[in-house]
């Protein structure tokens, strides 16, 4: 499961770059497909971290987080990832939340930071592709 998590982080981070370089601002208020397209891989990006974080811990045995937020902490308790990469990856667990469930106006500029401030999903798509995959 992590592994599939993984090629998927991988080519969504592939369109995130191409959307930091092809949309605009101002897309996201004016171009409901341009809003579509950053939403979803801003969401699936961070869905994939999330999920693979989970799917690490339950393979080591490091109990069951309560939050996605927390998954990251575990991670960090067990020496996987730093406090910092933990940081930054739980804004991201944030953010999911907020795309996935709207329940707060969105503020299209934390939106449209977000597409050029992925890395600490590639750094955590290269730490657990160590861990899971030995690679």
């Amino acid at each position: 499961m992590g592994e599939a998590h993984l090629v998927m982080l991988q080519k969504t981070l592939l369109l995130l770059e191409r959307y930091a370089r092809e949309v605009k601002r101002a897309d996201l208020e004016v171009d409901w497909e341009a809003w579509v397209k950053v939403r979803a891989a801003l969401e699936l990006a961070a869905q994939c971290a999330i999920d693979a974080a989970l799917d690490l811990i339950s393979r080591r045995g490091l109990g069951v987080p309560q939050t996605y937020r927390e998954a990251f902490t575990v991670l960090t308790t067990a020496g996987v990832i730093d406090a910092q990469l933990a940081k930054e990856l739980q804004s991201w667990a944030g953010l999911r939340n907020v795309l996935v469930h709207m329940y707060t106006k969105l503020d299209l500029d934390r939106v449209y930071a977000a597409i050029s401030m992925t890395a600490p999903l590639r750094t955590f798509h290269t730490v657990v592709a160590k861990a899971l995959l030995g690679g």
